[in-house]
């Protein structure tokens, strides 16, 4: 018996809830009711102020055919849904399902759901999910934003559209163009897939994949991500830019182009700022620069450009810097350039290689005028140093001294304060007959052919000329002589070789939305 009340209540409760869920359509109000049940027993026809009601929703319109048997209608001009509080529906024709809560609404359709308007031709809506689509074509405007497309989605309790296929957004000083998009009207913020364009006062984007926060002006982009500015061009796999600020950061394979100065630099991670057009990049980070034939790689393990008050291009490379262009090499701990007076200064330990001459100091710099070298300085302990063959080396050393070059090859040096030299006595064919080792206050050398055609020691000069075969090894180097080529740098990509076997760690500070992630990765 316990057994049949029990059956007898669920089925109760299944029934009353089916009923429920199977409400009929209600009239409320028509100023006409037209009913012929002998022609068509299942149709109302209503005229005048017509008013429904199905569960929580009122749908007003000027005249509709009421299916009775079917519990669905169709109504006609000025129809209006009131699907909630807040989200109403305008057109000109609507068809209605009242079991599945499926309105279909034709012809100048409007949503307005707060203050957002969605404008269409068709709109289908789903009463009971609060969610509408349309397939051919519509629009919705926000205050801030504009956005149309081929086919969208919209999710009323969520406030979220999803739009698909020739998709525009419009906004406050940007515009934007997708495959596909998510947009949130509460939070405005986009979130875009497949192959997306954006265009700001300044800057053009290009990106598979990434969002925009519409309101803080701040997008986050990824797959193969690139942003022109003028003459720039910045690409990574991911890029995080704040527009108002000018500025953002970038991760992996980060590369910024200037194709005016021709110049480029590459890394794994970069800084960037469009205020002053600079540019921070670590992890493998190398410059590039071309001119004429020939191109300059420059590696540090941080590398920094910028562009000064006049517009000349500043650059500082701070600790192992190694760099090579086919015509000069070089080593230190840190460079500094500028434009303006187009010196290259090399900090700590610096080492400078051109053909067969390794030059060292503790710190010195040359002037460069469209790829050539002008002038060379060299600050303390002032070394130069020539293979001859083997184990012999020209040598010449000083406590300062000043280079001049006439098309990149040594045409003058002074060296100034304890100069000492030696080299090697030939005669014309080419047969070693002595050594010469020399020292004095000053010395002036002239070059011709990479040779020495002329020197002038001023300032007690002294010297003495050995025979070649007589001098020992261990005399034929001058105190402090160190032949460094087993870090000279070969090749363009080898100024990316670790000489200390550092690691390279980056750690970024982020909240919210703004970075994802502690390495950069999409």
């Amino acid at each position: 018996m316990q057994r049949i009340l029990l059956f007898s209540g669920l089925l109760l409760l299944f029934v009353c809830v089916h009923a429920q869920e199977k409400k009929k359509i209600l009239l409320k109000s028509a100023e006409i009711l037209e009913y012929n049940r002998e022609v068509n027993p299942d149709v109302q026809i209503l005229k005048g102020n017509v008013v429904f009601q199905h569960k929580e929703t009122y749908m007003y319109c000027d005249s509709a055919f009421l299916y009775i048997n079917k519990n669905s209608m169709d109504a006609f001009g000025n129809v209006h849904i009131k699907a909630s509080d807040t989200t109403n529906i305008y057109g000109e024709k609507l068809h209605y399902e009242g079991d599945s809560r499926i309105a279909v609404m034709e012809k100048d359709v409007e949503l307005i759901d707060n203050q957002i308007i969605l404008r269409t031709d068709k709109l289908t809506y789903d009463l009971g999910e609060h969610t509408a689509f349309y397939l051919n074509g519509g629009k919705i405007e926000d205050p801030n934003n504009q956005l149309t497309s081929t086919k969208g989605y919209y999710n009323s309790d969520s406030k979220e559209f999803f739009f698909k296929d020739d998709i525009l957004v419009e906004g406050n000083n940007f515009n934007m163009e997708s495959d596909s998009l998510m947009y949130n009207t509460n939070t405005e913020i986009v979130d875009f897939f497949g192959n997306t364009k954006i265009i700001t006062d300044s800057t053009t984007i290009y990106c598979n994949y990434g969002w925009y926060d519409t309101k803080q002006d701040i997008t986050r982009l990824h797959g193969k991500a690139r942003m022109y500015n003028g003459s720039s061009i910045l690409e990574g796999d991911t890029l995080y830019y704040e527009r108002r600020k000018g500025a953002g950061q970038a991760y992996k394979n980060v590369s910024f182009r200037d194709t005016t100065e021709n110049i480029m630099l590459t890394g794994q991670y970069g800084l960037f700022n469009e205020a002053d057009s600079s540019v921070l990049a670590t992890d493998s980070a190398v410059f590039m620069n071309w001119e004429a034939n020939d191109t300059l790689y420059l590696h540090g393990d941080t590398l920094f450009s910028m562009k000064d008050t006049l517009s000349q291009r500043i650059i500082r490379v701070h600790y192992n810097v190694r760099f090579y262009r086919n015509d000069m090499q070089g080593v230190c701990d840190s460079l500094y350039y500028t434009e303006d007076d187009s010196l290259m200064r090399m900090y700590v330990s610096p080492v400078l290689w051109s053909d067969s001459s390794q030059l060292s100091a503790d710190y010195m710099h040359f002037k460069v005028n469209r790829s050539e070298i002008t002038s060379l300085f060299m600050d303390e302990n002032a070394f130069i140093i020539s293979r001859v063959e083997g184990e012999n080396f020209q040598q010449i050393k000083g406590k300062r001294m000043y280079g001049y070059f006439l098309q990149n090859e040594l045409d003058r040096l002074d060296v100034k304060g304890n100069a000492e030299t030696i080299y090697f006595i030939e005669n014309e064919d080419g047969t070693k007959t002595g050594i010469n080792n020399s020292t004095s206050a000053e010395l002036k050398i002239h070059f011709s052919n990479r040779e020495v055609e002329m020197l002038r020691m001023m300032g007690a000069p002294k010297g003495t000329i050995y025979p070649y075969e007589q001098l020992p090894a261990e005399r034929r180097k001058l105190n402090g002589f160190v032949w460094h080529e087993n870090i000279r740098p070969l090749n363009a990509a080898d100024v990316l070789r670790n000489t200390n076997n550092n690691t390279i760690t980056i750690e970024v500070n982020r909240s919210g939305r703004s970075i994802e992630d502690n390495s950069g990765e999409n």
